[in-house]
């Protein structure tokens, strides 16, 4: 029986193996999936409106009883304030944690808690000695809050010890330009944020994870509630001209006016689950052709005590004799000739994972077909689409027939949103220049124009590790980025479009798409400015950001901010080429118009620009440098916060906190699990894992009884040794 209790005994061995394998792949999928549900929150799946308390197992609910957003608009600058009130209806103190998003391009300078009658003004520290300063606090009994930024658009308000039954307010300031495009001036304030996605590879430690408290480990006796999330929206705009039009694209709104002066209203409460956009219009003739603000000294003092009011801190600081200018840079007035326009090599990119269902992905395929209609007969196309994969319409660029457009709209259309947002691989294969570079082709794809425009709703979480790569591999391409949806990471975009020398689009409704995508083609077909710079009469630099600065197109002017000081101003000139000739232009500051915060938007745009190109080498660097500006400027940055400290010890039970956790809107739209709120095949790719598990458990298992001779028409074979 030697050779029979042998393979057995092997045999058996490897079915263990495969059993045991089966096992860890259905164990590892059933964890990955946890954390991609309400049940174990990753990093990024953490949205506007939230207020949670931490104790022991148990779970109550806390509802925000009301979100106030203030907004005053002087000319093309916009100072921000974001209220959101809560209170604690349980009879326990509670320690908590508050998040929230807020635009991509604010500068935040100022945080107060409201406790009761008490105001308690924050102040900036290092990140560190802020948190620390923090949980003493905490630990001692005292009311205390922790503004903190997690992502550019993204903060949390930690707050220490809330009595019960009191009422909590956080108030967040910032400050802001205004956008003008096309002859409108517009600005957006977001309401959600769409769940992100993190590649399994990238696990940096440069964002910490955020834990949530998981309804897995929560009592069963606790009580869903999903209350609604309102906000309300009051908008002051000074223009100082008269307005031919003003609307709110996706929200009801009121109106009204007094000369110049505009106010505009929710027509009541709206539920927090799209972004927030206005926009207007000035009387003909008023459009300015340049806009320059200027500020003396710096917002914040460097002593800003507690007694200190918020408006008396953000006087100006005479003992900084610097100028702060801020410069909206117009293209020149050039017409668009045919003989100017060149051949492009069009790259069309759509996202098509499970963040991108419903309304997103319907809204992204109409724009890739009516960028499809737009392209002409000298111009070349391709298409790829990807979510956990990559895949091309064509190995190489297609002439832009009416052949290959037909195969393209087939194309289109079988698309559908499933999958997770690997978006590094995406953008890879659309920075490669696919065209053969033989001794045939080389002349003439050397004219051609090469643009990839990327529609997305940047739903992920490895932004540097994008920038990187846009930065190492963008070449000669121009990158511009179109998001979709009700709550697109706009910041994420925004910056890659800057990296790639392109711009931002943004489409939040399916009526727009078609607006909005002609005019990106009818844009990008010839910029008018590139290869800017800035350089005083003398042929000095002045302190700018950002320093690289992006190609100008018709009817969308750039902002620049600057530094220099104030008994050296002369006039900038500004430089570049129109069609290949060299042009330029001298800015003399002679209309420059005296505003609040000017300081807080240079600083805002230097630490934009040192973080978006930070790498590995200069991390240190770059992080000495943005705490330095953070902490001198008084802005919440990734190495700075704002922290809020009574100084009276009111709790005496400071070891017995709350957990609480509000459900958040998911963006409108946005089709999700009612029950789960989880977006689709978003976040790991755990059912491939359970597949693989299952499938060895079964091979194992048909190998074991196959040792047992128990399947179906198996004949008993017994092997004997003399």
């Amino acid at each position: 029986m030697r050779p029979l209790f042998l393979i057995s005994h092997l045999s058996i061995k490897n079915v263990c193996k495969s059993l045991c394998f089966g096992l860890l792949f259905v164990i590892y999928a059933s964890i990955t999936t946890a954390f991609a549900s309400p049940s174990g929150y990753q990093e990024d799946d953490i949205t506007q409106g939230t207020l949670e308390y931490f104790q022991q197992n148990q779970v109550i609910q806390a509802f925000a009883l009301d979100t106030q957003v203030s907004m005053d608009v002087s000319g093309l600058l916009n100072r921000v304030t974001v209220k959101q009130v809560f209170i604690n209806d349980s009879d326990q103190w509670v320690n908590g944690r508050y998040l929230f998003p807020l635009p991509e391009n604010a500068a935040v300078d100022s945080m107060q808690l409201r406790i009761g009658d008490k105001v308690i003004a924050g102040q900036i520290q290092p990140k560190k000695q802020a948190l620390q300063t923090f949980e003493n606090a905490k630990k001692q009994g005292k009311q205390a809050s922790l503004l903190q930024q997690q992502r550019r658009n993204l903060f949390t308000s930690d707050v220490a010890n809330l009595g019960p039954h009191e009422q909590l307010v956080v108030e967040i300031s910032y400050q802001q330009k205004v956008e003008y495009r096309d002859g409108l001036f517009s600005l957006r304030f977001p309401l959600a944020i769409t769940p992100r996605y993190n590649p399994q590879a990238d696990r940096t430690t440069e964002q910490p994870l955020l834990a949530m408290p998981s309804s897995a480990n929560t009592a069963t006796s606790a009580k869903h509630v999903r209350p609604a999330l309102d906000v309300k929206m009051q908008v002051n705009i000074d223009a100082g001209f008269e307005l031919t039009s003003l609307d709110s694209l996706y929200h009801p709104i009121k109106q009204s006016n007094v000369g110049n002066h505009y106010s505009v209203n929710f027509a009541g409460k709206q539920i927090a689950d799209r972004d927030f956009v206005l926009q207007w219009q000035a009387n003909v003739g008023a459009v300015p052709k340049a806009a320059t603000f200027y500020q003396t000294g710096k917002t914040h003092l460097a002593d800003n005590s507690d007694e200190r009011s918020e408006t008396a801190q953000r006087q100006p600081n005479p003992v900084d004799n610097n100028m702060y200018s801020l410069v909206m840079l117009m293209p020149p007035s050039v017409e668009v000739s045919e003989q100017h326009l060149i051949a492009r090599e069009l790259i069309l990119v759509i996202d098509t994972s499970g963040s991108m269902s419903g309304q997103s992905i319907t809204q992204a395929k109409q724009a890739l077909q009516f960028a499809l209609a737009g392209l002409r007969d000298i111009d070349s196309f391709n298409i790829i689409e990807f979510n956990s994969d990559v895949t091309m319409l064509s190995a190489t660029p297609l002439s832009a027939n009416s052949r290959n457009i037909g195969k393209a709209n087939r194309f289109i259309q079988s698309l559908d949103a499933d999958g997770g947002t690997e978006m590094r691989s995406a953008l890879q294969t659309a920075l490669v220049d696919s065209v053969q570079q033989d001794s045939d082709q080389t002349d003439a794809h050397s004219e051609m124009l090469r643009q990839v425009i990327f529609m997305t709703d940047g739903a992920v979480g490895n932004e540097h590790e994008l920038y990187q790569l846009i930065n190492d591999q963008l070449g000669d391409s121009r990158l511009f980025t179109v998001g979709i949806g009700s709550a697109p990471n706009s910041d994420f975009m925004r910056r890659a479009a800057t990296m790639g020398r392109g711009t931002f689009t943004y489409i939040g409704n399916e009526s727009e798409v078609q607006q909005k995508i002609e005019q990106l083609l009818n844009k990008i077909e010839q910029p008018v400015l590139t290869n800017i710079g800035l350089y005083y009469l003398d042929g000095s630099v002045p302190d700018y950001w950002p320093t690289t600065i992006s190609d100008l197109y018709q009817n969308e002017p750039l902002w620049v901010s600057i530094k220099s000081a104030s008994h050296q101003q002369q006039p900038i000139i500004v430089s570049g080429s129109i069609n290949g000739q060299y042009w330029q232009q001298q800015l003399d500051f002679e209309e420059n118009q005296a505003a609040k915060g000017i300081d807080l938007l240079w600083a805002n745009a230097q630490i934009t620009s040192l973080e978006l190109y930070k790498d590995n080498a200069s991390r240190d660097r770059v992080n000495k440098q943005v705490e330095a500006l953070g902490l001198l400027y008084h802005l919440v940055t990734s190495q700075t916060s704002l922290v809020a400290v009574d100084v009276t010890p009111v709790n005496p039970l400071v070891d017995n906190p709350i957990d609480v956790q509000l459900q958040p809107h998911m963006p409108h739209g946005l089709n999700a699990a009612q029950s789960s709120q989880v977006l689709p095949q978003t976040g790991t790719a755990s059912r491939l894992w359970l597949l693989i598990g299952f499938s060895l458990l079964g091979l194992g298992l048909l190998h074991y009884l196959w040792l047992r001779q128990r399947l179906p028409g198996q004949l008993l074979v017994i092997e004997s040794h003399d």
